[in-house]
């Protein structure tokens, strides 16, 4: 039973992971990583009310510092807001390259008799 919650717990934070592709996202996540930390410890804590006015202002203010940060960034280069992990990773090949790719395989793979022409 540990062992199948373990596997769930690995495989949802693998997918959390996988899901953060763009900078926006990871904005995102670490937004709801924060303000869910602060709810908690404001929720479950013995704090006065002042403590807890102090920490909901500072939700609000650290949502709004967040939100700034990503209009800032998509203001000012709107395309580096929004990239994909595929844009970054795989830099786009030459042609010739991928043409020369191409015949390696086949030189690779293909039986050189099924190469030759056949006979008119």
């Amino acid at each position: 039973m540990a062992r199948t919650l373990a596997k769930k717990g690995n495989s949802s934070r693998s997918a959390t992971l996988q899901a953060l592709t763009t900078p926006l996202s990871f904005l995102g996540l670490a937004l709801l990583i924060i303000e869910a930390t602060l709810a908690i410890v404001l929720s479950n804590q013995k704090l006065s009310e002042a403590h807890i006015w102090a920490g909901f202002l500072w939700m609000i203010a650290i949502f709004a510092a967040i939100v700034l940060v990503a209009v800032i960034f998509f203001w000012v280069k709107p395309q580096n807001l929004l990239f994909g992990k595929e844009e970054l990773a795989n830099p786009p090949l030459d042609p010739s390259a991928l043409n020369d790719a191409i015949e390696d395989l086949i030189v690779a793979n293909v039986n050189p008799e099924c190469l030759k022409n056949p006979p008119p």
